[in-house]
Formats: C-alpha cells, sequence, structure tokens
C-alpha cells in the first residue's frame, strides 16, 4: 500500500501482519506459554490500532485528508482506553468496522460507493462477533475459520484500497 501513497493503510496491514508472526512463531515453536503475552498484545492492541489506521486510511480515500493530529489524537485516545479499560477494546473495533462499511458505502471520492469493500467489511462483523468463539464450531475450527476470514478480509481490504492501473493503448509497462 506504500506504493500506492497508503501509509497510514500499510502500518494498519503491517500491524495484522505482526500479531500473526508472533502467532505463527508461538504456535509452530511449542512457545505457547512464552509467547501468549506477546500475543495476545498484538492480537488485542496491535489489531485494534490496525483497524483504527486502516479506517484513517478509508477515510482519506473516501471522503478526504485528514490531519495528522486529529488521526493520532484517535487512534492513541482508542488504544488508551483500550488498554486501560480492555473491555472497550471490543466495541471500539466493532464501530470502525461499521465505520468502514459506512464509508466504503458512502464513498464521495471515488464517485460511487465500493459495495464490494463495504460487503467485505461487513463480513468481519460476525466473524468478530460469532466465529472467533462459536460454541457450535468447537474451539479448534473457530480459532481456524476467525483467523482465515481475518486474512481473506485483510487482503481484500488491501485490494480495494490500491488503485487500479488502466494500461493505455500501445503501453506494454505498468506505473507502478
Amino acid at each position: 500500500m506504500t506504493r500506492a501513497g497508503k501509509p497510514v493503510g500499510a502500518l494498519g496491514v503491517a500491524l495484522f501482519g505482526l500479531a500473526a508472526a508472533i502467532g505463527t512463531v508461538r504456535v509452530s515453536s511449542g512457545l505457547i506459554e512464552p509467547l501468549a503475552v506477546p500475543h495476545r498484545f498484538a492480537s488485542q492492541i496491535g489489531g485494534l490500532l490496525g483497524m483504527l489506521l486502516l479506517l484513517w486510511q478509508i477515510f482519506k480515500t473516501t471522503v478526504g485528508p485528514v490531519r495528522l493530529v486529529y488521526g493520532a489524537a484517535i487512534c492513541v485516545t482508542a488504544i488508551g482506553l483500550a488498554i486501560i479499560l480492555p473491555a472497550a477494546g471490543a466495541p471500539i473495533y466493532i464501530l470502525a468496522l461499521v465505520g468502514g462499511i459506512a464509508l466504503f458505502g458512502l464513498d464521495r471520492l471515488g464517485g460511487k460507493p465500493n459495495i464490494g469493500a463495504a460487503l467485505g467489511f461487513g463480513l468481519m462483523l460476525p466473524n468478530a462477533l460469532f466465529l472467533r468463539q462459536s460454541q457450535f464450531l468447537g474451539p479448534d475450527l473457530s480459532w481456524h475459520l476467525f483467523h482465515i476470514v481475518i486474512a481473506l478480509w485483510l487482503v481484500l481490504t488491501v485490494l480495494a484500497l490500491t488503485p487500479r492501473q488502466v494500461a493505455e493503448p500501445g503501453n506494454t509497462t505498468s506505473a507502478a
């Protein structure tokens, strides 16, 4: 996303990647307990900050510029609240998801709503609310499906924020 001029969104994606990397090392190395706290922090706080940074980028892409001080203040306040009062993290995350749905659905700069991106963001709501710890699927299947949906959602979000390149007639090179 940085090549597309979206550094805020790229940082948000990187935070999700960090949580995934810690989780991968945690599970594959057998360091379940020693990496439990870093993985939980990266997943919960890093995931929340990542979501807020993605929402900031979506706002910039669909509505217009955001002053750095405002974006940073929102992120710092939300993360501070989630650290001080952990129960606040989930509602903030869900509000950010709803905000992403609304922003993609009401895209002012793109000329038309990005319904696919709005629906993609909408997929994360039931994933976060119901799939994460489903009593009906069992802990293993629920855990795997939850992470697969996050990975798909993240890829689709990056694609939605990446500008499409239209090839000019006679031009075989990409303007990346």
